[in-house]
């Protein structure tokens, strides 16, 4: 598992030569890269914080907070959708995992194509109709349940600071190499950043500065491609370098999987790219129901292209080059580029991944605080009590929800738990075991009921983590399969068995999203 399970010795070509002199010159580089990074990466940083001001003054009501007055186009939409799926997690640990395991498994395109086929076919244009800000809001409204709704709000608050804890690490470690800081004080301002403009300026600010991340980001990415090339050559001598210093890792199953864990994977994948909730929630940003369809597939298609070059093609320059410089995997990129590039470019490159780490970051603030001042306090709390308060006031909570989770996603992300897709593969099993089939089913057929729909949720989110912590905890059940497959399994049964039993919800409740009943 570590960076050093493949010696030297077995390194051809480039790696060869990697000896005490070239990491004299990743030290030398690295100081001289400190100085120019903390330089650009200032630059940057005065570029967001100043989206998040003005932003700022444009906040008046929840949905100008939430969902941006729901006045997005088709370009502003697909960037926006590009920037948060192409996250920093996406590009560190992507690079990490094909590196370590093999870069086949790492490429799931049919479980993308069909991902965004659920989307684009079944949640867009009912999502986008409905009118509500976030998930919980459909899960409320289309069982009719305030305790679904409030359970829903805890679910998305929890997977999204499980996945802000990937996405910190990874800021930090890119905050390391680029600034010389240490983990700790790297960890700590990427929070602050996060954090600071995210509640400065809702959904506006999120999504524009992600289309500022999202120019950073291939900025970054593209310098680095020469350099790449110029070390390992094109695809194929690339595949023939890594099989020979990790053998089996262009086979299906890579280096350690096997073929029934590898097709698990594929199946979480699928979920997880139709129940994302930074793509699902965006729908309801959307000018209209057609632009909100629309976005889906042309994002998910330039997702593909860039995860051929940006994860499979990486991965494997890494392993060939690097591996044996690594304390941990997800150090790959960073070590990779401090050792090829230029410091000046060296900056760049890292500020643009820097930058893709912020673009999903700042989708996981926003909904897990509208999570707490929306869904739980709003609609959950206030209103079913009379409790009337100003738009202002609810602005405010939401503010202050968004710095709480920030600083509970900072102390989780001290300790090293996983490889960062990895953590990140267990928020979208505990999202897809929650919301999956009440989505699917909810959306396509009136006859499930609320408790269906409520025994589905929770039973297999509750099953997700149980076998969640048996893997954290290395027992042997629960390495026979991903604990997505077994939560999703969980949480069909019950929608199936229960619905049997159980009567619909009242045509009032749901002509929202089915029209009224013949």
């Amino acid at each position: 598992m570590g960076g050093c399970e493949y010696p030297t010795s077995r390194f051809t070509g480039l790696s060869d030569i990697i000896s005490q002199s070239r990491q004299r010159r990743i030290r030398i580089i690295f100081l001289a890269a400190t100085t120019i990074g903390a330089i650009v990466f200032g630059l940057y940083l005065v570029v967001i914080i100043g989206i998040g001001l003005v932003a700022a003054r444009y906040q008046k009501t929840e949905a100008d907070f939430w969902v941006a007055g729901r006045r997005f186009g088709l370009g502003v939409l697909v960037m926006a959708n590009m920037a948060a799926v192409m996250h920093g997690g996406a590009i560190l640990s992507g690079i990490a995992f094909a590196g370590q395991f093999g870069g086949v498994a790492i490429l799931p395109y049919i479980s993308f194509v069909g991902g965004a086929a659920i989307i684009f076919y079944l949640f867009a244009k009912k999502l986008r109709q409905s009118g509500g800000f976030t998930i919980p809001d459909y899960m409320g409204d289309r069982f009719d349940s305030r305790g679904l709704r409030a359970w829903s709000a805890i679910v998305v608050a929890v997977s999204s600071i499980i996945y802000l804890i990937a996405q910190l690490r990874g800021m930090a470690f890119i905050l390391e190499t680029l600034l010389g800081f240490d983990f700790m004080t790297s960890l700590a301002l990427g929070t602050v950043i996060f954090v600071a403009y995210v509640a400065m300026g809702g959904l506006l600010a999120v999504v524009w500065t992600n289309i500022a991340q999202f120019i950073f980001m291939w900025v970054g990415l593209l310098i680095l491609v020469p350099y790449v090339y110029d070390a390992v050559g094109g695809w194929s001598s690339v595949l023939q370098q890594v099989e020979a210093v990790a053998p089996g890792w262009t086979s299906p199953t890579g280096t350690q999987w096997s073929g029934w864990y590898m097709v698990s994977w594929y199946l979480i994948w699928l979920v997880a790219y139709s129940t994302r909730l930074e793509l699902v929630t965006k729908m309801y940003a959307a000018r209209d129901d057609r632009i909100a369809r629309a976005s889906v597939p042309i994002a998910i298609g330039l997702v593909m292209i860039f995860l051929l070059y940006g994860n499979f093609y990486l991965g494997a320059a890494a392993r060939v080059v690097v591996w044996d410089q690594l304390a941990s995997p997800d150090q790959a990129f960073p070590v990779l580029v401090t050792l090829l590039l230029s410091p000046a470019l060296a900056a760049i490159a890292l500020t643009g991944i820097a930058s893709a780490a912020m673009s999903t970051t700042d989708s996981l603030l926003l909904m897990s605080g509208s999570a707490i001042a929306h869904d739980l306090v709003r609609r959950c709390h206030d209103e079913p009590n009379g409790i009337q308060r100003e738009e202002k006031d609810y602005l405010r909570i939401s503010r202050i929800s968004i710095v709480a989770v920030g600083a509970i996603a900072f102390v989780c992300a001290i300790p090293d738990l996983a490889l960062i897709l990895r953590i990140v593969s267990y928020a979208i099993a505990i999202v897809g075991a929650a919301f999956f089939f009440p989505l699917l089913v909810g959306m396509t057929s009136r006859r499930v009921s609320r408790e269906a729909a409520l025994a589905s949720s929770i039973g297999g989110t509750l099953i997700t983590c149980v076998w969640i912590f048996g893997a954290l905890t290395n027992t042997s059940w629960a390495g026979i399969v991903h604990p997505g497959i077994v939560g999703l399994a969980t949480s069909g049964l019950l929608m199936l068995a229960v619905t049997l039993f159980t009567p619909p919800v009242a045509d009032e409740a749901i002509n929202k999203y089915f029209g009224e009943a013949k």
